[in-house]
């Protein structure tokens, strides 16, 4: 009887042991389904951020490609630009020219005006006045220079202004010592 008595001590337990059996079971499945789920939503939330990381990179190739097409016009106009500088150059016909177009019309507007100043120095010899004769030929020493007007010096004007203004300086001979001064 007392043997009898053991088995049965053991069948609570066994009860007990299927009701915690089947309450772990529930518990994983109630887990499982959670893990699911939470899978779910990061991966909801995953596609979320790559959708718009795929329209941010859309709209990058988008502007990267209008700036391409933006530096193909600009080098499109640069390459036209420096066409007609090239005719410039030709045009002027002139060793300046070649190398810079600015200093070259710099030195052909000097030039005319000083052909300009030298032709007012000589109307006012022959028109007798030495007063304003001597102020327009102190002008033209003081803008540009003795030396240049001379022919002595690296971006000198043309011959033809040399000789005009050794002509005009014969008249003006103590002027070019108050300059040396």
């Amino acid at each position: 009887m007392d043997e009898k008595k053991k088995p049965e001590q053991p069948k609570p337990e066994k009860k007990l042991s299927r009701t915690t059996l089947t309450f772990y079971i529930v518990g994983l499945f109630s887990v499982a389904i959670a893990l699911i789920l939470i899978s779910y939503v990061a991966q909801a939330r995953a596609d979320k951020q790559l959708d718009s990381l795929s329209d941010q990179l859309t709209e990058q190739q988008t502007v990267a490609q209008g700036a391409t097409q933006k530096m193909e016009d600009l080098q499109k106009q640069f390459d036209a630009i420096n066409s007609a500088l090239d005719e410039v150059r030709t045009s002027l016909d002139c060793e300046l020219a070649e190398t810079d177009v600015v200093s070259a019309v710099k030195q052909r507007m000097e030039e005319r005006e000083v052909y300009a100043l030298l032709a007012q120095i000589n109307a006012q010899l022959l028109a007798d006045n030495q007063t304003e004769a001597k102020q327009a030929y102190q002008q033209l020493v003081d803008q540009y220079g003795e030396d240049r007007l001379l022919g002595n010096t690296e971006d000198s004007f043309d011959s033809d202004i040399n000789k005009l203004f050794e002509a005009v300086q014969k008249h003006f001979p103590d002027s070019s010592s108050e300059t040396d001064e």
